[in-house]
């Protein structure tokens, strides 16, 4: 990586987390605002993807769904209403394939109807998991939400760092040949320094409790990124987008969160069940 790009990237990177924790911090409609953009761009970018190599999903109903059932989850988790989750989702699946109709006239039907739900199904369901995080106990509450930023920086950039300076053995050559083993292990190391502080400043959980978020984070966030890598090479492509200096796309900038949000929700359900 050459400087300027990399300049680029710490620029783009430490704007970004500073604008994602202060909308996730500041307030409930702060939250519910970046995460409708990062939804609408990724969305966009990925039936972008699909359209350059002659796959044609419905992009604006698929775009618009999975806005929509993000919103649809923050009112129903917030105010209990019946204007939520369950009450749209239903009429989704005959939505997306009776616009097959108007929009497919091609052998091809099925695979566009398909691709069209996986873009919702693969960005826009483990975003709206969010809204079950942040407002379990009722009122919103971020304090798992940015645990999860937090976890998944810390290991990203330091498994970068470690894998640049030490690495040897791929993690996955076929897909992302630059991940290593030694930088997965410098990610793991430093999720558990966190989670040492996070332990210490949180005194209502125990360290195990954080280094097993911190691990859950780390192994997530890295199968996030290779499936990433996985759509990327498959359309030989280099990055998702450039709407991010230094970092490419919305994609390639969220693919892990993608992966980490679910585990992170099964993972605290878990403990909460056992505790």
């Amino acid at each position: 990586m050459d400087k300027k790009n990399l300049l680029q990237r710490i620029i783009t990177g430490s704007l970004g987390a500073g604008l994602l924790l202060f909308c996730s911090m500041y307030s409930q409609y702060s939250y519910l605002l970046i995460f409708i953009a990062i939804i609408f761009f990724s969305s966009k970018e990925f039936y972008r993807i699909l359209k350059e190599n002659n796959i044609n999903p419905n992009n604006y109903l698929g775009t618009f769904l999975s806005v929509l059932i993000f919103i649809s989850t923050f009112i129903y988790s917030s105010q209990n209403s019946i204007w939520g989750v369950h009450f749209l989702l239903v009429p989704i699946l005959p939505i997306v394939c009776l616009s097959a109709l108007y929009t497919s006239e091609n052998r091809d039907s099925l695979l566009n109807v398909s691709m069209t739900f996986f873009g919702i199904f693969y960005i826009s369901i483990p975003i709206s998991l969010l809204n079950f995080l942040v407002f379990e106990s009722g009122e919103y509450e971020y304090t798992y939400l940015v645990s999860s930023f937090v976890f998944l920086w810390t290991s990203e950039t330091t498994a970068f760092i470690g894998g640049s300076i030490f690495g040897k053995n791929k993690l996955f050559e076929s897909v992302s040949p630059m991940k290593t083993w030694e930088g997965v292990i410098f990610g793991l190391l430093s999720n558990l320094v966190v989670a040492y502080f996070l332990w210490n400043y949180f005194d209502d959980r125990t360290y195990m409790f954080w280094a097993g978020f911190s691990i859950v984070v780390l192994v997530s966030g890295v199968f996030g990124d290779l499936f990433e890598s996985l759509i990327k090479r498959n359309f030989n492509l280099k990055d998702s987008g450039n709407k991010l200096p230094g970092h490419g796309g919305f994609l390639d900038r969220f693919d892990s969160f993608f992966f980490v949000i679910p585990y992170v929700f099964f993972y605290l359900k878990i403990i909460n069940h056992l505790t």
